[in-house]
């Protein structure tokens, strides 16, 4: 079977395109620009450089960003008052906390404190429920482009072995339900698996 290059780069130009004539249409019959907001806690060189991209690409495709910034010595219940505003606020269409948070912050609790209808990074736990369960809800980001990429690229996951090494909450086990929901027979590893070079030699 030839290889087949999964080019990432050049299927995000082609959804961006398509983004903007959503949005398009959106602004067109509401005559509201929608609006996503990103907080920031600290100034993490990395998620600074993400926050950037995730603004740039927002105004590429015709919406709103905003970002939030608060300082390294933000408290939990600090965070969570802003994100009650933004939450309130009808003109903010999505919600994203910049992952990681300073350690004095209990991220888990703000992430569920977004609302399941703006948590559009899908790591609210009830999103995360509903995804599982097979219903309507935002998806993890990378593990809804892994399956983006696949369904692009008409890559078959019914009856397929799928082999996921790692376990996180916003990555290997959305992905892993994902996967099973598309019908493959997913193994999950992680730092305790035995014999793991083994397991993956199974995956399709």
């Amino acid at each position: 079977m030839e290889p087949v290059i999964l080019n990432g780069k050049a299927l995000s130009i082609q959804i961006e395109e398509e983004l903007k004539e959503r949005v398009a249409k959106i602004k067109e019959e509401s005559g509201v620009t929608p609006v996503l907001a990103t907080i920031i806690v600290g100034d993490n060189p990395a998620s600074v450089t993400y926050v950037r991209m995730k603004g740039n690409a927002c105004r590429r495709v015709g919406m709103e960003p905003l970002k939030v910034e608060l300082p390294e010595e933000t408290t939990t219940e600090e965070l969570l008052a802003v994100i009650d505003k933004l939450n309130a606020d009808d003109k903010v269409c999505g919600i994203l906390l910049q992952h990681p948070v300073p350690k004095q912050i209990d991220e888990r609790k703000c992430f569920n404190r977004v609302l399941m209808e703006k948590d559009v990074d899908g790591t609210n736990v009830s999103s995360f429920g509903a995804v599982t369960m097979g219903q309507d809800a935002y998806k993890c980001a990378t593990p809804a482009g892994i399956m983006e990429i696949l369904r692009r690229y008409n890559i078959e996951t019914t009856g397929k072995n799928a082999v996921v090494i790692g376990r996180s909450p916003i990555l290997g086990k959305p992905v892993a339900m994902l996967l099973l929901n598309a019908n493959s027979t997913v193994t999950i590893c992680h730092s305790k698996t035995k014999n793991l070079p083994e397991i993956v030699k199974q995956a399709d």
